[in-house]
């Protein structure tokens, strides 16, 4: 099924001059750029973007606190509204702070291909070969430690729900253009290797 995903080029990523080697991935596999432009995000487009659900600010309260027990340290938050609030706070800055390059990618199966050729959210854990494992290697240590958001040059849409409420947040629907590329037939067209 052919899917639609946002992708940001975060400040990081911009500022290191990652834009053209970053589409390049993308349209290597035979992904198409239907929208893309440079923005300067507003405080409140980037609080949008980050609408942290209870489950997701439960679960990263919960690993990292159990990362600071096991290291023998104290958690500095008291919960995980706290923290996952703190985070928030972080990521919003962040995001704001310098242009990204906002796009939408589509193609069969996008947004799990998107997220595969992206990498894990921590750079250091990303395997060779994806975007983060080989243009970063930044670790959820270092950025606690600066107190900081971990800077990992792109965001794509986790999932297909989550890509519908985002592209809203950075395009217009005149914005999302329709493209046939010439490629299209020999990646889609059920006809074209039959004789």
């Amino acid at each position: 099924m052919i899917e639609q995903s946002l992708v940001l080029i975060k400040p990081d990523g911009v500022q290191r001059s990652l834009i053209g080697t970053v589409i390049q991935r993308f349209e290597q596999v035979g992904l198409k750029i239907s929208a893309l432009k440079l923005v300067q995000a507003t405080r409140d487009q980037a609080d949008r973007h980050y609408a942290l659900t209870e489950e997701w600010m439960m679960a990263v309260y919960t690993k990292a606190k159990t990362k600071y027990e096991a290291d023998g340290k104290a958690f500095p938050y008291p919960d995980h509204k706290a923290y996952g609030g703190s985070i928030k706070d972080g990521l919003v800055e962040f995001l704001a702070f310098a242009p990204v390059v906002a796009m939408v990618v589509e193609g069969e199966g996008a947004v799990a291909l998107i997220r595969k050729i992206v990498g894990a959210t921590e750079p250091a854990s990303s395997a060779p070969g994806t975007i983060r494992g080989d243009f970063s290697h930044d670790t959820y240590a270092m950025s606690n430690l600066q107190n900081r958001p971990i800077r990992n040059l792109i965001h794509a849409s986790g999932n297909v729900e989550e890509a519908k409420n985002e592209l809203p947040i950075w395009f217009t629907p005149s914005e999302i253009m329709t493209i046939n590329l010439a490629v299209e037939p020999v990646q889609y067209d059920e006809k074209r290797f039959r004789a």
